[in-house]
């Protein structure tokens, strides 16, 4: 008799059958093709269901990478719905064996609450949406990211793999920065590496998202996890991480971000913050390094961060002759008329550009005639979902914070804290830097956001299930 858990298993086994033999049998190109694909979605099926950590770090390098906008230009399908369609379904698999998914999850409560709320806003943006495309377009987005932070969240189940996740990320933030460094330093600009790593024409190195200002957010919500591997490891490995620290500093000074540059300097301060009792000697260390550091910097990198000195006129009219400043001041301004005319749902979501020529004019800062974006996160998610939006994306941060903070101090007298102290701190100073650069930065690449979300709540369910088993033990 054949156990209702084995059914699984058989099905599986006979779609492998099936597509074996079509891919042999059939002399259509595209027959076979198709069954190649599905031969190869049923064998990552299968080792997601034996290493579940595989499925998270699957979504993380295909999001990381950008592998399905270059497909889509190409006119190739893409390959983040797939994916996440093989590894949700993988998840369930091993659920129903295992206990894959976990049930308890108080400490995480809070802030999933706030993020279906979230979603409800956006939603609920919809209905007085002008471009009703653009708006359902954006929930799908929304969607699609929630769906993949959850299967990181289920499938990331113990601090191994979550070290592992973290690892993943900065590999492939390491190895796409140091194709930026290779372009910028040959001058070759044409080679793009099949889009992993692509500069404008102002020669910026912009990422695999071709988003010079997106990718130094990236950058620095990267950097902080070399910054604490560096702090916490041995000798043998703090090389390894200081090197890939400098490349990624490398590569965010190539942006000519200058919200990258402040956001770095507010990700310093916060380490520093995080160590100004205990490590005054790595502080003394990072100062020092910084200053002498400095004069060796090359002009142009200088000359962009002293723009931003433009504000230290206390002149209105040098401000609006930088065209730069005008047109964010003017992105900002509209977007909050917007809000005040629209202050409960916003204008709708992912409706801010088509609206933007509509508000901009009553604003009268500029009269740049094409469609704009926020520049601001926050003044984006004012304007398209309004106050029901705000406040519950706002919940969300709040709630991360605050789940983060427990949980170290939960941990405070465990065996775990010195380790696991370092990586919570990581994680803090990681959502500080993404949140610091978004205030000068649309939501264009927000799935980004959701990975680092979908990081801490993996890391707080982890890190109380260890405590919780071992006083479990101990009792």
């Amino acid at each position: 008799m054949v156990l209702r858990k084995d059914y699984p298993y058989i099905l599986l086994a006979i779609l492998l059958s099936a597509l074996i033999a079509t891919a042999v049998s059939n002399p259509s190109e595209s027959a076979g093709t198709f069954a190649l694909l599905g031969l190869i979605g049923i064998v990552v099926v299968m080792m997601i269901i034996i290493y579940p950590g595989l499925g998270a770090n699957i979504l993380i390098i295909a999001v990381f990478l950008n592998i399905s906008a270059y497909l889509t230009e190409n006119d190739l399908p893409g390959v983040i719905k797939p994916l996440v369609a093989i590894v949700f379904v993988s998840i369930l698999v091993r659920n129903y064996y295992v206990g894959q998914i976990p049930v308890d999850r108080p400490k995480t409560k809070r802030i999933e609450l706030f993020v279906i709320l979230y979603f409800f806003a956006v939603a609920a943006s919809y209905l007085i949406a002008i471009d009703k495309d653009d708006a359902l377009e954006r929930i799908i987005d929304l969607v699609k990211d929630i769906v993949i932070m959850y299967c990181i969240l289920f499938c990331v189940r113990n601090l191994e793999e979550w070290k592992q996740t973290v690892i993943v990320i900065i590999v492939v933030t390491t190895f796409i920065s140091i194709l930026g460094i290779y372009q910028i330093s040959s001058g070759n600009y044409e080679e793009t590496f099949f889009g992993l790593s692509q500069i404008n024409h102002d020669e910026r190195v912009g990422g695999p998202i071709n988003e010079p200002n997106m990718w130094g957010q990236i950058l620095i919500s990267i950097m902080p996890f070399t910054i604490f591997g560096f702090l916490r490891t041995s000798a043998r490995t703090r090389l390894a991480f200081l090197g890939v620290f400098i490349i990624m500093l490398i590569e965010l000074l190539n942006t000519y971000s200058r919200g990258g540059y402040l956001g770095f300097f507010v990700t310093v301060f916060f380490i520093l913050f995080f160590f100004v009792r205990t490590n005054p000697m790595v502080i003394a260390s990072i100062l020092l390094v910084g200053a002498l550091g400095l004069p060796f910097l090359p002009a142009s990198y200088i000359s962009r961060f002293q723009t931003i000195t433009v504000f230290s006129s206390g002149s209105e009219s040098n401000i609006y002759q930088d065209e730069s400043f005008r047109g964010r001041t003017s992105e900002i301004i509209t977007g909050m008329t917007m809000f005040a005319e629209h202050p409960l749902l916003g204008i709708g979501a992912g409706n801010y550009a088509v609206n933007y020529q509509k508000y901009a004019q009553i604003v009268g800062i500029e009269t740049r005639i094409e469609e704009r974006e926020a520049h601001s996160l926050y003044v984006e998610i004012l304007a398209e979902t309004g106050l029901f939006g705000f406040i519950t994306f706002m919940g969300i941060i709040l709630a991360l914070f605050r789940g983060l903070s427990n949980i170290k101090s939960n941990l405070r007298h465990t065996e775990y804290y010195q380790e696991w102290s370092y990586h919570i701190s990581a994680v803090q100073v990681s959502l500080i830097g993404y949140l610091f650069a978004a205030i000068f930065l649309h939501g264009a690449f927000i799935r980004f956001f959701w990975i680092f979300v979908a990081l801490a709540l993996a890391l707080i369910q982890v890190l109380y299930e260890k405590i919780n088993a071992t006083t479990y033990k101990r009792n």
